[in-house]
């Protein structure tokens, strides 16, 4: 579904804000006015039109908070937070480049001025954990959605996702993991595919906080944290249930398949500068290196290798706790994999495929994440009742 761009990726970026727009991350009609000031398929134009925007409801924000407008800050410090993390999403290729550091920061910095001003309990989560918890009460453990990021994102970004589960009665954890959020931009922390040995040691970071209920935590991964969010659960007995969408069974054999014949030396060492020629064509640098960084790596030969340990071929048959698994029938990320994921699981399983008929076109459900929401945590409900 085109919005704005001729541009489907940009297109698709810009969805993802108004996507959040019900949440309050976001505003269609700011969303839209940004776009305005952006020179299609021009990064640098991107980043300034997002970084003016959201700079000025910052200022807006303290001016709000200033003369007692406790609602209008928390909007306006928020939003300025997504559109923060929309502006250095094309300057991910360098940790330390100067648009990354400076609209990450000042992204995480607009969210926390805005928790105090959040109708729930929120606090930041330090130590084991890196990330935020969401809740309506303290008084009493509750059912808790740990839920990791996808790719590209961070924790600050989840937030948009806290409201569906709070009206419901559940705590909300917004977790970043390896390559994630402040693991990997502040801390460089790279993405791992091991998570069945880092999901456990979050779940025993947060049954330590006295919301938590440590009998009914489910973890919760959409876009990226589909494919890992599967590994996390199959090393992390204690779950009580695990949410994926889309799920994805593994993520190296579509991209091996798009080198052609180049695949084949995938595996030689002598065919390193026939990799790196890749980086010669724009389009494949701008996708090619912020993905390298995300997992530490330096050169495009040992990215595509590494992208083939992102499987769960052989771990899915050790999830034991029961599973809601998506798939979209537009989404060009899973294409399909949804299906292949829910085919081999053993465990209980439900399997929900949106489309676009229903308005949830795309990649996790495209402008309309509500839909998958109401749909997985009326599972859940039903699952915990």
């Amino acid at each position: 579904m085109k919005l704005y761009f001729d541009d489907e990726d940009f297109d698709g970026q810009l969805q993802r804000s108004i996507g959040k727009a019900d949440s309050g991350m976001a505003n269609v009609g700011e969303c839209l006015a940004i776009a305005q000031q952006i020179t299609p398929g021009d990064r640098d134009s991107w980043y300034e039109a997002w970084s003016s925007f959201a700079g000025r409801l910052v200022q807006e924000g303290h001016t709000a908070l200033t003369s007692g407008h406790r609602v209008s800050a928390r909007g306006l410090l928020v939003r300025a937070s997504e559109y923060y993390r929309q502006a250095f999403f094309y300057h991910r290729e360098d940790l330390d480049g100067e648009e990354l550091r400076t609209a990450y920061g000042s992204s995480v910095k607009a969210f926390h001025e805005a928790l105090p001003l959040l109708d729930c309990h929120a606090e930041p989560l330090a130590g084991d954990l890196s990330g935020y918890l969401f809740t309506e009460q303290l008084d009493e453990q509750l059912p808790t959605l740990l839920h990791i990021g996808g790719y590209d994102g961070t924790a600050e970004e989840l937030y948009a996702s806290s409201k569906a589960a709070l009206e419901r009665g559940y705590v909300f954890a917004a977790i970043d993991g390896p390559g994630q959020g402040a693991m990997l931009y502040d801390q460089r922390v790279p993405m791992r595919p091991d998570w069945e040995a880092v999901v456990p040691g979050m779940v025993d970071a947060l049954i330590k906080h006295p919301a938590v209920d440590p009998e009914r935590i489910v973890l919760v991964g959409r876009s990226f944290g589909g494919l890992v969010a599967p590994r996390g659960a199959s090393g992390e007995p204690r779950l009580a249930g695990m949410m994926v969408d889309p799920g994805q069974l593994e993520m190296g054999s579509a991209m091996v398949k798009r080198l052609g014949d180049l695949a084949k030396q995938l595996d030689d060492p002598a065919a390193e500068s026939q990799f790196e020629a890749l980086l010669t064509i724009p389009a494949l640098k701008s996708f090619l290196v912020p993905r390298m960084v995300t997992h530490g790596l330096t050169s495009v030969r040992s990215y595509l290798g590494e992208l083939r340990r992102y499987t769960n071929e052989g771990t899915v048959a050790s999830i034991t706790c029961p599973s809601f698994v998506t798939d979209n029938e537009t989404d060009a990320v899973s294409v399909g994999q949804g299906q292949e994921l829910f085919d081999r699981l053993t465990c209980a399983k439900t399997f929900r495929l949106f489309t676009k008929a229903e308005g949830a076109e795309g990649h996790c459900e495209g402008m309309a994440p509500g839909l998958f929401w109401s749909a997985a945590l009326d599972w859940l409900d039903e699952l915990l009742a």
